[in-house]
């Protein structure tokens, strides 16, 4: 396994992730990461049924997790819950080195009467989004773990990964999860049925992006009005649907930038700009950087 390996994955048209499992027909993803790999050092807003554990290990990072910001300082980590939506990034554009391992429930799934009372209390409650790691002792126990379990992967060839180990690590983590959290109560606020609309209005931009979007079509999407519609992606992403379309367009762009010869023209009608100069402005805002040298400096 490559230390340097970053995060790698494709996106669904409703935002959930397909993760590129280090064995595809085993759902965990074990990596180290580098913030400044991801374009204006940030990755994707995104969700997954996998638990996601991140572990700082160097610098520092914002995480937002349904729109709420939480501060990563080193030696500290989160875990966010299956199906939430989150991502990662640096407000200063500054460096961050973590480990990303992100498992499925699935892992534990082989007793249904056990997975119901034992894993989904945990997977499936609404009232723990994510959790911060780094306070109480059985937290930084956690992060211990998480450091034995990305040792064991990068010390093993392909053909001889501790998958036994990792499903004992798994269980262990769950296991202080359920221990101490209130696994017993739920959160039936409106908040899932505004993360439900929200996903749909997601998925109609991930689906048309490259045609021309109004905020009307969005609302529509949502089932909700324009006004609605730009208060949940505030929310939830902290940005309006209008920024939002902009930085989808950029990153689907990336791809046409790096791997094909088109013109810059070429590029930018094609991913749904109106013209190579609103390209170039909207790519140099965000990326600090001009799409011609963002593509030389790749080479």
């Amino acid at each position: 396994m490559n230390d340097n390996t970053t995060y790698c994955s494709t996106f669904n048209l409703d935002a959930s992730e397909t993760v590129a499992y280090n064995n595809p027909l085993f759902p965990a993803y074990i990596q180290h990461g580098l913030l400044s790999s991801y374009p204006d050092y940030s990755a994707v807003s995104h969700w997954h049924k996998d638990l996601e554990f991140i572990a700082i290990k160097k610098g520092n990072m914002t995480y937002n997790v349904n729109g709420k910001l939480i501060e990563l300082p080193e030696g500290s980590g989160i875990i966010v819950n299956s199906r939430q939506l989150h991502y990662g990034f640096s407000p200063e554009h500054k460096e961050c080195d973590f480990i990303c391992i992100l498992l499925s429930p699935e892992l534990l799934s082989g007793n249904k009467w056990f997975y119901q009372n034992y894993i989904e209390p945990v997977t499936e409650n609404s009232l723990y989004p994510y959790l911060y790691l780094g306070v109480e002792e059985w937290e930084n126990t956690i992060l211990e773990e998480l450091d034995r379990l990305y040792l064991a992967f990068t010390t093993h060839t392909e053909q001889e990964l501790p998958y036994f180990a990792l499903i004992e690590a798994f269980l262990s983590i769950m296991k202080l999860l359920y221990d101490h959290l209130d696994v017993k109560a739920q959160d039936t606020t409106k908040e899932s049925n505004e993360l439900a609309s929200l996903r749909n209005m997601i998925t109609y931009i991930e689906e048309y992006f490259t045609q021309h979007i109004t905020l009307d079509h969005i609302a529509l999407a949502g089932a909700c009005c324009k006004s609605r519609c730009s208060l949940l992606f505030k929310k939830y992403l902290r940005e309006t649907p209008m920024t939002y379309i902009a930085k989808l367009r950029l990153r689907k762009s990336l791809a046409a930038l790096l791997d094909s010869d088109k013109s810059i023209t070429e590029i930018a009608y094609e991913y749904g700009f109106c013209g190579a100069s609103y390209y170039c402005e909207t790519f140099q805002k965000y990326y600090g950087i001009s799409p011609l040298k963002y593509r030389k400096a790749q080479i």
